[in-house]
């Protein structure tokens, strides 16, 4: 069964607003989610480990929900494409974009969603993370997010 996750792309670096969605909107477009835009610094940081290691957990096929840190009401479902965790201290070619320390590639297709459009058992509300990366545990949310993918596909 595939997992579900949400993500947070606010850009948490020293002199940045971290409510832009310069950093949402580079991934978007990128086609990736990412962590550590420019903090290599902070990598042994406990809640950076545990961003690291949840995305290291995702697998392809893996749904994963964001916000726009900027508008709040831009709700994005997106699924990983493949099996590679892009890291920038580990990897000896460029990694995707300056500045991301650790990166997942999402497929293509990004599925946008106004509050008032989603899958009728998810709220706007339910899609909150207190981490950078959260794997969902709410059998409700993973189910409803699975149901309504199965039937959307």
């Amino acid at each position: 069964m595939d997992s579900v996750y949400i993500i947070n792309l606010k850009d948490n670096r020293e002199n940045h607003d971290k409510n832009d969605d310069i950093k949402f909107e580079t991934c978007m477009r990128n086609h990736i989610i990412s962590i550590g835009w420019g903090s290599e610094e902070y990598r042994d940081n406990p809640s950076f480990k545990a961003a690291i290691n949840n995305l290291n957990r995702m697998k392809k096929g893996d749904l994963v929900w964001t916000k726009n840190p900027k508008n709040k009401n831009d709700i994005r479902l997106l699924k990983i494409a493949d099996d590679v965790v892009c890291d920038s201290l580990e990897a000896e070619t460029h990694c995707l974009i300056d500045d991301i320390v650790v990166a997942r590639r999402i497929e293509e297709k990004i599925i946008c969603f106004p509050p008032e459009k989603l899958p009728k058992e998810i709220e706007k509300k339910d899609i909150v993370a207190r981490h950078t990366v959260e794997r969902v545990h709410r059998k409700f949310f993973i189910d409803a997010t699975l149901n309504y993918v199965k039937e959307n596909a």
